[in-house]
């Protein structure tokens, strides 16, 4: 009898140092299939779902932004909403409405709803510094306020350069289950937080420091704040979303979401979610999960955050102008919100080069966000 185990598939170390669903052959299959491939994870249902009417506006194929987005190789699927109205939606050959796609780093938006609820309630306080709630946590996050980690504002020993095998951004994605790396002894995401070390300090450069471990740690922040699991925090986000299917969320061995990028669902159900961000957190029921306030001073005091892409400003986990929110994903995933018009523009993608994070293509679907949205106003 051969004793012998094999590896898990997917999620196994291949090239670059990557896990096998984000070598860039594989990643736009492995962006499809990663709420199944992950090592851990739950699954979250809506109890009434948000109807939509299809109400397909023929006048933005007259867009050329709209149609270089429809016609790229790499975009799996695009949807445009205006309410609850679908003015758009393309999916390509490969995916369709019920395929279950990875959202990445939209997902930490999630925590800009959260936190704003908690601010709203005096609960949470952005100029305190990190130890002020978590007194445990290592020298990298220790000295650093709130609003840093909310911006990406903190230099530390952290880095998440994804052309960089070396990059610590690994070490995280060993912890929420998205890749094995067997030379590592296996660690929980907070017990790897509190590992990460350096001053803490801002950075002097003004520019976005991107990284992923800070929102993990704002959410672990916001969990003992609110004096509830950070799992039923975003139940209480899906159900206000109104999502059709089920939402899938990665976590790691202790059931702590991975809210720096775990979050996996339709396209419809991710243009549902970006309705839900627009409404500053008002969703169906009458159920409230985030503060109008915290949307408009966020967009307000954009100045204060760090430069981000194309004008924009990162502020509060989101990317912001003064006048649309929105956050990028890895792999290409992009969502876009006008609060006002409630205009929602949510793209998927599947960049296949060694990184997997194109700010050209990025900067690209953001201007042909921002021309729907004119397009749509005027119509």
């Amino acid at each position: 009898m051969n004793n012998s185990l094999l590896p898990p598939r997917g999620i196994t170390l291949g090239g670059l140092n990557k896990a096998e669903w984000d070598q860039p052959e594989q990643r736009r299959r492995g962006l499809m299939e990663l709420h199944r491939l992950h090592r851990y994870g739950f699954s979250i249902r809506a109890p009434a779902v948000l109807p939509l009417i299809t109400h397909h506006e023929f006048r933005l194929f007259d867009l050329a932004s709209l149609r270089w987005c429809l016609a790229h190789p790499l975009c799996t699927g695009l949807a445009i909403m205006k309410g609850a109205r679908v003015a758009l939606e393309y999916y390509a050959p490969d995916f369709g409405p019920q395929a279950v796609h990875s959202v990445q780093s939209i997902t930490k938006t999630t925590v800009h709803l959260i936190a704003g609820r908690l601010i709203e309630h005096g609960r949470l306080e952005m100029a305190r510094r990190v130890r002020h709630y978590l007194p445990e946590i290592g020298s990298g996050y220790a000295h650093a306020t709130l609003q840093q980690v909310f911006d990406m504002d903190v230099v530390n020993d952290y880095t998440e350069d994804y052309y960089d095998p070396r990059a610590t951004l690994g070490e995280l994605e060993d912890a929420h289950g998205w890749r094995i790396m067997p030379e590592l002894e296996h660690r929980t995401i907070r017990g790897f937080l509190q590992t990460i070390t350096g001053r803490g300090q801002a950075n002097p450069t003004r520019q976005r420091d991107y990284k992923t471990a800070n929102t993990d740690l704002a959410g672990w922040i916001c969990e003992r704040t609110a004096g509830r699991d950070l799992r039923s925090l975003l139940i209480d986000i899906v159900e206000a979303s109104g999502v059709e299917s089920a939402v899938y969320l990665s976590c790691d061995r202790e059931g702590t979401p991975f809210v720096g990028g775990g979050m996996h669902m339709t396209l419809r159900d991710l243009a549902r979610y970006g309705l839900l961000l627009a409404r500053g957190g008002h969703g169906v029921r009458g159920l409230v999960v985030g503060s109008r306030a915290f949307r408009d001073q966020t967009r307000a005091q954009r100045a204060e955050g760090t430069i981000s892409i194309a004008g924009a400003h990162y502020r509060n986990f989101t990317e912001t102008d003064g006048v649309w929110l929105g956050h990028v994903g890895y792999g290409g995933q992009w969502l876009m919100v006008f609060p006002e018009s409630e205009i929602v523009i949510a793209c998927l993608s599947g960049l296949s080069d060694d990184g997997g994070l194109d700010w050209a293509y990025t900067e690209r679907q953001l201007a042909m966000g921002q021309d729907v949205a004119a397009a749509l106003a005027s119509y």
